[in-house]
C-alpha cells in the first residue's frame, strides 16, 4: 500500500525533531520511505495561542495494516516526547495518517482520509508536493523554510550494469575511462558523500582531492582529508552547520552534494535525492550489491551515447507533482 503521513512540530528544535521523526519512520519494519516534502512554517491551528508549527509530509510504501501503521507512528511520537493533553495543543511532534491508497476507514482511533485535510493549507501544500493530489487553498499563511532533507538537493552517481548491479565482493563491476572523466567533471570542487567500503575502492584508498569528503562510518573517528558522520541525522547536522546565510543551508564553496556509494548509503539517501547520474553498461555481471529501486519516483531526462561503446550516461530527476 502507498500511504501519506503528515508531520508537525512546534516545540523544541522543530527542524531537527522532524528530521528525526522521518528517519524513524524510515526504520519501521514493513515501511519503505519513498519521498519527503519541503518544510513549511505556519501559525498554529485550532488552539492559536502557541508557537508556530513546522509541517511536512512523507510518502511511504507499507505492508502494515492501517492500525499497525498507526501504532508504529504513535510509538515514534511517544519516543520523541509527545504528551497528549489538550486537543490541538503545542507538541514536540505530531504524525498523522493522511491517506492510504483509496481506502476509506472510519474507526474510533483512525479516520482515513484524514478528516481535516481540506481545512488545513499546511497539510494540503506539502501533500500536494509529493502526491498527485490537487487542492483548493484557503489562503492561510504557509511559508516554505529551509531544513527539509530535500533542500540539500542530493545527487546520486553510480556506474552499473544493465540490471543496476553496483559491485561484487567489495569491488566495482567496471572501470571505464569515460565514466571516470564524467565522475570527475561532476564532482570536482563539490562534496562527495560515501561509506567506509567505498573508500576502499578509491585511488590509494584515500579521500578524493579537490572535493569535500564526508564518510559514513559507525566505527571510524578520524580520516585525514575527510569528515566522519555516524548516520543520516549526523549528516544533516554536518551540512547545516556550514552556512545558513543567503537563506541557504549548503556550503557555497562545495555546494553540490554527490552520493557516490555504496549500496547501503544509496538506499539510505535515495528518498531525499533530487537527481541520479548513471553510467549504464550493456552487460550483465554477477553482483551482490544493487542500486535500490527508483523508477516510480524519477524520470529519465538525458542520455549520452558514445560511438562504438557498450555504455551510456543517463540523468534522472525526481518527478515533480506541481509547481
Amino acid at each position: 500500500m502507498i500511504a501519506y503521513l503528515g508531520l508537525g512540530a512546534n516545540l523544541g528544535d522543530r527542524v531537527k525533531t522532524l528530521r528525526t521523526a522521518i528517519e524513524r519512520i524510515k526504520k519501521i519494519s514493513g515501511v519503505e520511505l519513498l519521498r519527503v516534502s519541503s518544510f513549511y512554517e505556519t501559525a498554529a491551528w485550532g488552539v492559536t495561542n502557541q508557537p508556530d508549527f513546522i509541517n511536512a509530509a512523507v510518502k511511504i510504501k507499507t505492508t502494515l495494516e492501517p492500525i499497525e501503521l498507526l501504532n508504529a507512528v504513535q510509538k515514534i511520537e511517544l519516543e520523541l516526547g509527545r504528551v497528549r493533553r489538550e486537543h490541538w495543543a503545542a507538541r514536540t511532534i505530531d504524525i498523522d495518517i493522511l491517506l492510504i491508497d483509496d481506502l476509506k476507514i472510519n474507526l474510533p482511533r483512525l479516520i482515513v482520509p484524514h478528516p481535516y485535510i481540506s481545512a488545513r493549507d499546511f497539510v494540503k501544500i506539502p501533500l500536494a508536493e509529493i502526491s498527485p493530489c490537487k487542492f483548493n487553498l484557503r489562503g492561510d499563511r504557509v511559508e516554505k523554510i529551509f531544513g527539509s532533507p530535500t533542500d540539500f538537493e542530493l545527487k546520486l552517481i553510480a556506474c552499473v550494469d544493465k540490471n543496476f548491479g553496483l559491485g561484487y565482493k567489495g569491488k566495482l563491476l567496471f572501470r571505464i575511462a569515460e565514466d571516470m572523466k564524467n565522475f570527475r567533471a561532476l564532482t570536482l570542487n563539490n562534496t562527495v558523500i560515501y561509506g567506509r567500503r567505498t573508500l576502499a575502492t578509491l585511488p590509494n584508498c584515500k579521500p578524493l582531492d579537490s572535493r569535500r569528503n564526508i564518510i559514513f562510518s559507525r566505527s571510524l573517528e578520524n580520516i585525514e582529508g575527510a569528515e566522519i558522520v555516524h548516520g543520516v541525522e549526523d549528516l544533516w547536522d554536518a551540512l547545516s552547520r556550514i552556512d545558513r546565510s543567503m537563506d541557504r543551508w549548503i556550503d557555497r564553496e562545495f555546494s553540490k552534494l554527490f552520493i557516490i556509494g555504496g549500496g547501503e548509503i544509496f538506499t539510505e539517501l535515495l528518498p531525499y535525492a533530487t537527481e541520479i547520474y548513471f553510467t549504464v553498461v550493456d552487460a550483465e555481471k554477477i553482483s551482490d550489491v544493487k542500486f535500490p529501486p527508483f523508477a516510480d519516483e524519477f524520470e529519465l531526462v538525458d542520455v549520452k551515447h558514445f560511438d562504438g561503446k557498450n555504455f551510456e550516461i543517463r540523468k534522472y530527476v525526481r518527478i515533480k507533482n506541481y509547481g
